[in-house]
């Protein structure tokens, strides 16, 4: 059928949904093959090879892809995760989870004066890994160094052991947990912090969205760095970043693990940028790297918080990759450049929510 038979005022001959008239006349649609071509897809991976072609060695290296070093590359062996700092005592205690008890560990500063800040550290690993009580005792150790607070970690129910939402529910009653004992354990509830890297981020935004709504007392601080804040993972960086550092294919494969079905991903508790509202949250420092899969998401979480009045210190590391604010460098497993640089900034803002003077 033409256009023109549209004209009719038959009504069964009316189409379903009738072009708009404008200037008095109908639009014409263009026939097929009038219309020039679309433009090229960019070639991404050829993008890369020119971005790496024209960086230092370090900066090439830092965004290998997550596994087997580049050839002739002989990676230095990394620092052990699991060794306590001298100056610093732990222990473990055991508090009730929503499917049964569950551990704590508390790193604490063995000279303190009075009730300290504290940080209740989500810790990453693809909602996979890094289970165990002391599988972060060096990281745990060096944010309580720097911040002078005491670090706690739940050992949560990890993916293969337990589908979402058991990660952020065992999270949240941890935080609750951490409210209620604060006397006995000699914490300062006004100085309480949360974060983490990655899907630890994801944990600490929900886990401070649930403190919002219970209307119990809010974290002090969200530190989110290289955050996972939209498991639909579909942003634009997911194409352009896909071979950097984390890859596309290797969150797609954790993000499958974590999550019961595809509806998931539309649960604000797996991807809180989704949440209807982020009024009323506690302040939070943004970590992203600029060259990093989850860039976008981190910039439109931090845009929303923003746009909410919520306090917000947004910061993207130039060329950086996924985990770029804490990353080393293989040959040496020294702190990059960039790391050192930029953490005394971290650290500072940190100490002033829940550091000693805070």
């Amino acid at each position: 059928m033409s256009l023109d038979e549209y004209e009719s005022s038959d009504p069964a001959k009316v189409a379903p949904e009738a072009p708009p008239a404008i200037g008095g006349g109908r639009i014409r649609m263009p026939m097929p093959g009038s219309l020039p071509p679309l433009a090229a897809k960019i070639d991404y991976e050829a993008l890369r090879q020119r971005r790496m072609a024209e960086v230092d060695e370090e900066t090439r290296l830092i965004n290998h892809p997550f596994g087997p070093p580049p050839p002739g590359v002989i990676p230095a062996p990394r620092p052990d995760p699991q060794v306590l700092a001298p100056g610093l005592k732990a222990w473990n205690v055991e508090f009730a989870g929503p499917a049964g008890p569950l551990q704590m560990r508390i790193v604490m500063p063995e000279k303190r004066t009075g009730p300290i800040g504290l940080y209740l550290h989500t810790h990453g690993g693809g909602w996979a890994g890094m289970d165990g009580l002391d599988a972060c005792d060096t990281e745990n150790s060096r944010s309580a160094l720097e911040w002078g607070c005491a670090v706690a970690q739940v050992d949560h129910r990890v993916s293969w052991q337990a589908k979402f939402p058991a990660q952020v529910e065992d999270c949240f009653a941890g935080y609750k947990y951490l409210l209620s004992q604060a006397d006995e354990l000699g914490i300062d509830t006004s100085k309480i912090g949360i974060g983490g890297g990655c899907t630890g981020a994801n944990v600490a935004t929900v886990v401070s969205l649930m403190a919002r709504d219970a209307g119990i007392q809010k974290p002090a601080i969200q530190w989110l760095w290289t955050p996972v804040f939209d498991t639909r993972n579909n942003t634009a960086t997911y194409e352009e970043f896909a071979n950097y550092g984390l890859t596309r294919e290797i969150a797609e494969s954790v993000t499958r693990l974590y999550l019961r079905s595809k509806e998931d991903t539309f649960d604000w508790r797996a991807s809180p940028l989704l949440v209807d509202s982020v009024e009323g949250l506690s302040p939070a420092i943004i970590w992203a790297g600029e060259w990093e899969i989850l860039r976008d998401e981190a910039r439109a979480y931090a845009a929303r918080l923003r746009e909410a009045g919520v306090e917000v210190t947004y910061i993207e590391g130039p060329q950086q990759p996924h985990n770029g604010i804490y990353a080393l460098n293989p040959v040496t497993a020294q702190p990059t450049r960039y790391s050192r640089e930029t953490m005394p900034k971290v650290n500072a803002l940190m100490r002033r929510y829940i550091g000693p003077n805070a």
